[in-house]
């Protein structure tokens, strides 16, 4: 089950290996500096901003197991309906759910692809009903 979280990172979009892109989920990857605070490692769900605009998006925080060994902490955020480029842009990410943790995919590229499938539902789903609650509606009101 989901944990509510309020998390809020910003940075400038980098390039990371492309291996994302490569393999049809491209990744915005958010540079960070030392010293950066960032939440516990995990894969949460919430909203990616950048100029003006804000998708949905699911965010991994930490290693890529899947994609390597290396045990470098990353922000990699996969934005949903999105199509573009945001190389050197800022972008805030509100990390509003922590959706599970960290974890190495052994059934190869299908399996990841599968579990970012259910990771981008759950986060659609999510966030819709948060949508739902009075206090959202209230403050769509103002």
């Amino acid at each position: 089950m989901a944990e509510r979280n309020g998390y809020i990172l910003h940075g400038r979009v980098v390039h990371g290996k492309g291996a994302g892109h490569r393999h049809g989920m491209p990744t915005a990857n958010l540079s960070c500096d030392a010293g950066m605070e960032l939440p516990p490692l995990g894969v949460y769900g919430g909203y990616a901003l950048a100029d003006g605009q804000r998708w949905i998006g699911v965010t991994n925080v930490g290693p890529r197991p899947s994609d390597d060994d290396s045990p470098a902490v990353t922000v990699e955020t996969l934005l949903l309906d999105f199509s573009g480029d945001l190389y050197d842009r800022e972008l805030t990410l509100e990390l509003r759910f922590y959706l599970r943790p960290i974890r190495r995919f052994s059934g190869g590229l299908d399996e990841v692809r599968a579990q970012v499938a259910l990771d981008a539902a759950e986060t659609r789903r999510l966030l819709a009903a948060e949508a739902e609650t009075p206090l959202a509606k209230a403050a769509d009101l103002r």
